[in-house]
């Protein structure tokens, strides 16, 4: 019985470190979340230069003309939760090269589906429109080559709370055994 409780053991330690590792399923459609706290952003940015600098990580170029762009952020009691973002863009060389060529968000052609609660100035249907997406389905931009027009989206959650503080080192050493580390006092 012994010899089988240590295997056992080892199987269910091994399925139950599978499962916390494999990747969860973040969901691109974020009205379909069952609180209701996340139906309505709590925030909706509008700033063109600063969605592009989110979305894309990098900062406009004065040869990017952006049309527009939308970031909606909730959050609740934690800090921001939850995000996701829009934009229409006439895009440079440089950011053609950037997001398609040196392909810099490693995505792959596809026509994943868009998420439903697009703006209404997302455009979404021509058929010269080459369609990126990355691995995970959340990233999406789609680029008409003949307009030179470029629309992106994705989402996202928001940053979670971090590791605890390590414990404080002891000052006083730690007897090693069972044995105390003074002598008994002598009478």
């Amino acid at each position: 019985m012994k010899r089988l409780l240590i295997p056992l053991t080892a199987l269910i330690v091994a399925a139950i470190g599978w499962h916390l590792a494999s990747p969860k399923s973040d969901k691109s459609d974020l009205s379909d979340s069952p609180d209701p706290t996340f139906q309505k952003p709590t925030n909706t940015i509008t700033d063109p230069a600063s969605v592009f600098q989110k979305a894309f990580w990098k900062n406009p170029t004065a040869e990017d003309q952006i049309l527009h762009a939308e970031r909606h952020e909730w959050q609740d009691k934690n800090g921001l939760s939850k995000w996701q973002w829009f934009l229409a863009v006439k895009p440079s060389s440089a950011l053609v090269d950037h997001l398609i060529t040196q392909n810099a968000f490693m995505l792959v052609k596809a026509a994943k589906p868009l998420p439903s609660n697009l703006p209404q100035w997302f455009q979404t249907s021509a058929e010269f429109i080459e369609t990126y997406t990355n691995p995970n389905g959340t990233f999406h931009l789609l680029w008409d080559k003949e307009e030179n027009l470029l629309h992106a989206t994705d989402s996202g959650s928001g940053f979670r709370p971090g590791a605890p503080d390590p414990a404080k080192a002891l000052t006083a050493a730690q007897p090693e055994g069972r044995l105390p580390t003074t002598p008994p006092p002598k009478p």
